[in-house]
């Protein structure tokens, strides 16, 4: 439950002492040792409400109780002092100001308050919670919302459970043990309603309302989470079974806006607007991430593109094309990132010698590994950012020449094509002067394979295996 709002980062020797305060309660180890805190209070709670103990070490339990919700008052003070905004304080830790209240004892409140105490339990959830997003993805996904359940329902039977032996022991002989009112929240929870009988005091009988409220709550919980898995996994089984029947596909190794942007292209280009792409990567719903025209011909295979058995689901050695983008989710530095590109470029490579794979790094000084490992294509992305930025401050006005060249959804675009057998031998200028009058077609580059190109050059002669890149409104049929 702690506040959402970022402070703003400024030098350790320019903060004020409240910014430096409130940089220290959002500290990790703050929240550590809030947690301990919490979890001693509940289970000294626990000992003082279900069992019977001798008056001097009652006071004794009672006083380190006590002295435990002093700290947790002057926590809250402080987090009141340094909050930018106090509504959103009140908002964020009014259960925490409730569990403080038992302090007030001294005052002649009524000491079976005490058991609000256990209300922390909500806090050192959502400190768990909190942390937990925070572990490792692979670890993470596996069961979060069955974590969740599971703390939910220990949460509500030890609260449930200390809450009714509070109230009813002395009303209630049939409840005046941690064990009999144990059960009775396990039943009430698990049935909807009071069993054996209804409690006899008032808290007893809101503590039944709530344990039934609980056990409504948690059925659809479950029942959610379940009907959900289960249909992911039907979905899974369904996408695996249509990627055992794909050939010629295209494999996308990581999601984000640069994705969405291929498989656009792929879709706007004649010869590969039906070809099936593959994308592989841990996306929460790619239903919100993808544009509705382009999902029939989009296959998601959620995993670890990294792995030699995930590139094996997505057919890796049936593909015609492999995509790699950096992958700078989940904290990834830009090494990390530049790490699992080279990984998953040199294994599709290894797996299928024949697929055409593309990767993309952020630093230049790693493109030696893809270059000795044989891989056909390779964007710089910050870099070549920065050059197309220099064309376009030092020429006014190419940046529309870039994008119409750039995208296939209009205008002119990049074409390579073969050279046919009777042009071979025919010079670059000869056949610059036959592609503009014939198909309005403008050469500029001669692909003479193993990655050796010669653009605009001013002398050159065809050979039969050479491919031509042309400036074209649509591609040509030769």
């Amino acid at each position: 439950m702690g506040l959402s709002n970022n402070p703003i980062q400024h030098p350790p020797y320019f903060r004020t002492w409240q910014q430096k305060l409130q940089a220290g309660l959002h500290q990790p180890i703050t929240d550590l040792m809030i947690g301990c805190l919490i979890t001693i209070s509940i289970l000294l709670t626990f000992i003082e409400l279900a069992f019977p103990i001798p008056t001097p070490k009652w006071l004794t339990l009672e006083l380190i109780s006590q002295f435990i919700s002093g700290l947790f008052a002057i926590e809250l003070v402080l987090r009141w002092v340094v909050a930018p905004s106090k509504a959103r304080f009140w908002r964020n830790y009014w259960l925490d100001l409730l569990a403080v209240f038992p302090l007030f004892q001294f005052l002649g409140v009524n000491p079976g308050i005490r058991f609000l105490r256990l209300v922390r339990i909500v806090r050192l959830l959502h400190i768990l919670i909190r942390y937990t997003s925070q572990l490792p993805l692979r670890i993470r996904r596996l069961t979060p919302e069955y974590l969740l359940i599971l703390e939910l329902l220990i949460a509500t039977l030890i609260v449930g459970s200390i809450a009714v032996l509070g109230f009813e022991r002395d009303h209630n002989p049939n409840m005046a043990t941690f064990g009999e009112a144990f059960w009775f929240s396990i039943y009430s929870l698990f049935s909807g309603e009071p069993i054996p009988e209804p409690l006899r005091s008032f808290g007893g009988r809101m503590i039944t309302v709530l344990l039934m409220l609980m056990h409504m709550t948690l059925f659809v919980v479950f029942t959610g989470t379940v009907s959900a898995f289960m249909v992911e996994r039907l979905r899974n089984e369904n996408a695996l079974m249509e990627l055992e029947q794909l050939t010629g596909h295209t494999i996308v190794c990581g999601w984000n806006r640069k994705a969405e942007i291929i498989v656009r292209e792929y879709r706007a280009a004649g010869k590969t607007r039906e070809k099936p792409i593959v994308v592989i990567a841990f996306v929460d719903d790619e239903h919100t991430i993808i544009e509705p025209d382009l999902k029939p011909n989009v296959l998601f295979l959620k995993d670890d593109f990294t792995k030699v058995t995930v590139l094996e689901k997505a057919g890796i050695r049936r593909a015609e094309t492999c995509i790699i983008l950096s992958d700078k989710s989940h904290g990834r530095s830009e090494q990390d990132a530049d790490a699992r590109t080279i990984l998953a470029a040199l294994t599709a490579e290894k797996m299928n010698p024949d697929v055409y794979t593309c990767a993309e790094l952020i630093n230049r000084e790693y493109s030696s590994h893809l270059a000795l490992g044989r891989v056909n294509a390779y964007v710089v992305s910050q870099e070549h950012s920065a050059f197309l930025l220099a064309q376009v401050a030092l020429n006014h006005g190419l940046m529309g020449v870039f994008t119409e060249l750039l995208t296939y959804e209009g205008g002119n675009h990049f074409y390579r094509i073969p050279v046919k057998p009777e042009w071979v031998g025919k010079s670059f200028l000869e056949l610059f002067l036959e592609l503009k009058q014939t198909y309005n077609a403008i050469l500029i580059a001669v692909d003479q394979g193993q990655g050796q190109f010669q653009v605009n050059p001013q002398q050159y002669t065809f050979k039969a295996d050479d491919q031509m890149i042309l400036i074209a409104q649509h591609n040509l049929q030769l």
